[in-house]
């Protein structure tokens, strides 16, 4: 099985960069007075960033690192450049100057950069394949953690030292502390350092050919990464996942895990995560058998991560490099590329991947059947996997070695070499990874990874639970501090509310004041039209007629006298207001229009209400300007229903129009107010019960230019219908 690709830089972006969010504010205040770059704004910007940050990305730290001024300081400022470094994964640079600052002495009473010195320690030893020197750095760490008791620098202590241990193929203790590293990391509030802690347990496991578990640690971190929204960690987690999906061959999961990745890589434009996924991209052509298409992604991604310094990315593009030519049969532009990418990974101290190496360049050899120097390449890499203690991709060498073997003849070493190899893969079915993966990637493609991050939420909320029980005990004096903000905002929430509630009665007053107003400019307007008929009426008709016509008016006047000061009346009243006041101007008028009242019998049964005088100055208008007493077969209708909710009244004639109309009024003085002030009343309405009433005016005969329709539309109200706890009636 060929090995998946790792790499560290990842793991230790996070474990330089973390600490700075968890720390800063409790060692902020052993800073120096001395510390020169404290003034510096890069330096402001660069803490400020990783102390309050939950989505912020190695991208964005980077620039930070790079505006700092060279001469700022000594040591301070070299460990934020090697920190710059890692984050852009640039190992050539990381280590040359790694390897000047390895000796040096911090002079600094900063507990953050003494931490974050002995983490590139240990990074930087671990690189150069110093081992004890690198337990030795990351013990510092982890002792400078439990001194100040700060579980965030614990973790990546932790962390650290698992990296340590899985490169030296110490599976147990690298197990043991990736474990304690998630242990510590939920006990701090950062989630992005426990998304950092599964993904680096995920690497680890995926180093012991554990890929299930590497799948579902790394699924843990990438729901955290999302849950925070941050970006780069989520295209990040994404690539890997494609990853893994491709060494078991699930292709397309790796394609849709690579996708994924790509539109947030390309969405922030994070060159680093863009170029690993062009090398991804042409492993994934390469198994397709489309060599064209991988050939493509090369020389110009080789070029960049050359000119970035990525020693552990170049290396793994030159290996696919390789496998490209070696699916094209060009074995000798094969070996080249794989011999460049050996050299890299010498730079590295990387002797797992070496070996990895040496086994593809004795596959090559087998495939041009140069048996001699497959034999000694294969057998070169037994031994040095042997050597590291590296137990699971050795069988590769095995199967290859038993197929030389059964050629050359030699068919007992043929028999104990392929007997290894099937022991090692009845035990390690890719068959059955590919399916658990499959199974894995596609419950999170479905979202139902849910219920996995709810588990483990459950767990935090659990240890977030026991660490607000220390900090309360800890610190009173600061619960002491939000308990008296919380209380500052809270009277300030109901003041806020209080003037509100003010603000809203004034208003409410000052409308239903413009309602009194407003029917109090109507019953002058309508009484001084209704006594302007009884005058005309009295000049043009005899005593007994006019005597009908007061007995019928008297009543018309105690009905609006009666209802018009109140807001709402019901339909029936407003049907006896309307005939009689109809019946009056008929009288006048000596039958010479006719009209009809068309209400909803549902109204009445529902004792619906309607605003008192609200339809009168229409009927008015008709009468007077539409001059139904001067046409043949004057008619005007009232009808009243409901629609869509609403309280639609329609008011119909087929008088001269309203064209005819305007022409006429230009000779009088008169000025009707009826439209302005009825608009005004239906405005106020709707500002008062939230409605959405209107009045609309139409000609009947649109061709013509004949007729008048008007549509009002109220908001429907019925008695006894409640608005913000105050019942309506016909009494109110």
């Amino acid at each position: 099985m060929e090995k998946p690709y790792h790499s560290p830089i990842f793991v230790d972006k996070m474990r330089l960069r973390i600490p700075l969010i968890g720390s800063l504010c409790l060692w902020i205040s052993l800073c120096t007075p001395g510390f020169s770059y404290s003034q510096s704004q890069p330096y402001k910007d660069l803490r400020n960033l990783l102390e309050h940050s939950n989505t912020g990305n190695p991208v964005q730290v980077a620039q930070l690192v790079n505006k700092i001024p060279p001469n700022s300081a000594g040591s301070e400022f070299r460990v934020y450049t090697l920190f710059g470094y890692l984050l852009n994964q640039n190992y050539d640079r990381f280590l040359s100057v790694g390897k000047r600052f390895e000796g040096e002495v911090l002079n600094t009473s900063d507990a953050f950069i003494i931490h974050l010195s002995n983490i590139l320690r240990t990074e930087y030893y671990r690189l150069n394949g110093q081992v004890p020197q690198a337990k030795s750095s990351g013990s510092k760490a982890l002792a400078h953690g439990k001194k100040y008791n700060n579980p965030l620098w614990q973790a990546q202590g932790l962390r650290a030292m698992a990296e340590v241990y899985a490169s030296n193929q110490i599976q147990d203790s690298a197990f043991y502390f990736s474990d304690k590293a998630i242990q510590y990391a939920k006990r701090t509030a950062m989630d992005i350092e426990t998304a950092q802690c599964f993904f680096s347990s995920a690497k680890i496991k995926q180093r012991f050919s554990l890929t299930e578990e590497a799948v579902s640690q790394t699924l843990l971190a990438l729901g955290i990464s999302e849950k925070i929204n941050n970006t780069y960690y989520s295209s990040l987690f994404n690539h890997y996942i494609a990853e893994l999906s491709l060494n078991v061959g699930n292709l397309r999961e790796a394609e849709n895990y690579l996708r994924k990745s790509d539109a947030k890589a390309t969405q922030m434009s994070f060159a680093g995560i863009l170029l690993e996924n062009d090398l991804l991209k042409a492993q994934i052509a390469i198994k397709k058998r489309q060599i064209s298409e991988a050939l493509a992604y090369f020389p110009v991604v080789l070029e960049k991560l050359k000119q970035q310094g990525r020693l552990q990315q170049l290396a793994k593009g030159l290996i696919i490099l390789g496998d490209a030519y070696r699916a094209k049969a060009d074995y000798l532009t094969a070996i080249d590329a794989y011999q460049k990418a050996m050299a890299a990974y010498e730079s590295l101290h990387s002797m797992d991947d070496i070996a990895e190496v040496i086994h593809k360049i004795g596959e090559v050899y087998f495939q041009k059947s140069d048996l001699f120097n497959a034999e000694m390449m294969l057998l070169k890499s037994i031994s040095l996997r042997d050597k590291v203690g590296e137990k699971h991709r050795i069988y590769e060498s095995y199967y290859t070695l038993s197929r030389i073997y059964e050629l050359k003849g030699q068919n007992n070493e043929a028999y104990q070499y392929l007997k290894r190899y099937n022991d090692y893969s009845r035990a390690n079915s890719t068959s059955i990874f590919s399916k658990k993966i499959e199974d894995l990637t596609q419950t999170n493609s479905r979202e139902e990874r849910e219920r996995l991050i709810e588990k483990q939420e459950e767990k935090l909320q659990k240890e977030l639970k026991e660490k607000e029980i220390l900090q309360l005990q800890s610190d009173r004096q600061l619960m002491g501090i939000i308990i008296v903000l919380v209380i500052f905002i809270l009277s300030a929430i109901i003041v806020f509310f209080i003037v509100r509630q003010r603000n809203i009665a004034q208003e409410q007053k000052e409308t239903e004041m413009a309602q009194t107003l407003l029917r109090s400019q109507m019953n002058p307007h309508f009484i001084f039209n209704a006594l302007a008929v009884i005058q005309s009426y009295i000049y043009e008709s005899t005593p007994e007629k006019t005597s009908k016509f007061l007995v019928n008016f008297s009543r018309l006047i105690r009905l609006i006298l009666e209802n018009s000061p109140k807001e709402f009346i019901t339909v029936d009243i407003e049907k006896e207001i309307l005939s009689k006041y109809l019946t009056t101007q008929k009288l006048r008028f000596e039958d010479r229009f006719n009209f009809t009242l068309d209400i909803d019998e549902q109204l009445f049964f529902m004792r619906a209400l309607i605003p008192p005088m609200i339809t009168q100055p229409f009927i008015e208008n008709s009468l007077e300007h539409g001059q139904l007493h001067t046409i043949e077969n004057g008619m005007i209708a009232i009808e009243m229903k409901e629609n869509k909710g609403m309280l639609e009244i329609q008011i119909t004639d087929n008088g001269v129009g309203r064209t005819k109309a305007a022409k006429i009024k230009k000779n009088k003085t008169h000025k009707s107010m009826a439209m302005d002030i009825t608009r005004e009343r239906i405005e106020i309405l709707n500002k008062k019960y939230k409605g959405k009433g209107s009045l609309s005016v139409e000609d009947l005969n649109e061709k013509e230019k004949t007729g008048t329709r008007v549509i009002i539309c109220l908001p429907m109200i019925y008695e006894n219908t409640k608005f913000e706890n105050d019942e309506k009636s016909t009494n109110n």
